[in-house]
């Protein structure tokens, strides 16, 4: 067997705890039962029961890890699951392995093209076998477990994935696997959720005239600096191109907006804050939102210690 394990780039580390989950997530089928077959996204991705109930397994054993470094779990959110199948089934069946795909999306891309609107990071793992892998439930949730135990095992300073794992900010993840007779994928999508996007919608006809309207969805958050970073749309990658990419990095080299708290716009009426942004030419753009427990009065502005709260994308095209 052959395992292969990349991981992400994150910049900054923060640190900050939620409210613990006092049962298992297993015993609560029945809850994500009903999100699953409520969400109409992706729907051709869409997990049985019988993948349900061991993802939540999994969870379970992903929430230990957390706990070992004191880290509150996190919940399963199930259009990051179906993001995560999807990436997983592709991998599988093209044999590419890692963050990026054959149409060149990185996981930034993927989550906001299915409709994702936090940040989100990931943690990808790959598997191969001479032999035909056993297909069966409790053999891809041993596979699972296999992949995850390999993430926690990393020692510094290439601890990556456990780094990822034990992230105090991550408030819900999406499990994602696909076995064939020779290949299993296995990806985590980590997501921090901690804003509301009232309209995000842009008028790409009207490019010097785009607004943005965002609400912190926890009380006594403040919009503390808005990043926006141009890349070129994404572009096909051959397989061997993407096996040739490793880490990926969580913002691009062009930075086309930045505000810090002084330029922040706060609408008392309505509670949400106003972000103003225009578009410099067709691409995509990576919005990063950073949230303060504190709100800004005078003085230094850095974004280290603050809530890295928005990985989203506009495709302009």
């Amino acid at each position: 067997m052959v395992i292969n394990m990349s991981k992400k780039i994150r910049p900054i580390a923060i640190f900050i705890f939620f409210p613990s989950l006092l049962f298992s997530q297993v015993e609560n089928f029945d809850y994500y039962k009903q999100l699953n077959d409520e969400e109409a996204r992706l729907i051709e991705y869409k997990d049985s029961d019988d993948m349900l109930k061991i993802k939540l397994e999994q969870l379970d054993y992903i929430n230990k890890s957390r706990k070992k470094y004191n880290t509150d779990p996190v919940k399963m959110d199930i259009l990051a699951c179906r993001v995560a199948n999807k990436q997983s089934k592709e991998a599988a069946e093209e044999k590419f392995n890692g963050h990026w795909n054959t149409r060149g999306e990185k996981p930034y891309h993927r989550w906001a093209d299915a409709g994702g609107q936090d940040h989100i990071g990931e943690n990808a793992a790959s598997m191969w076998y001479s032999t035909k892998y056993n297909k069966s439930f409790g053999n891809q949730l041993n596979l699972m477990k296999k992949a995850h135990d390999g993430f926690m095992s990393e020692t510094p300073p290439n601890d990556g994935h456990k780094k990822q794992v034990i992230d105090p900010i991550h408030n819900y993840i999406g499990i994602g696997c696909y076995i064939t007779d020779h290949e299993f994928r296995y990806y985590e999508e980590y997501i921090d959720r901690y804003i509301k996007f009232v309209d995000i919608t842009p008028d790409k006809s009207n490019p010097d005239g785009n607004l943005l309207f965002v609400k912190p969805i926890l009380d006594k958050h403040f919009v503390y600096a808005v990043f926006v970073f141009y890349e070129p749309l994404p572009s096909p990658m051959t397989v061997e191109e993407v096996n040739s990419m490793g880490s990926y990095p969580d913002y691009t080299d062009e930075t086309v907006l930045s505000i810090w708290p002084w330029d922040i716009e706060y609408v008392e009426s309505t509670g949400n804050y106003r972000i103003p942004f225009s578009f410099i030419k067709s691409g995509s753009y990576y919005f990063h939102i950073y949230l303060s427990e504190e709100k800004f009065t005078e003085g230094y502005a850095s974004t280290e210690g603050k809530i890295q709260a928005s990985g989203i994308v506009i495709f302009v095209k």
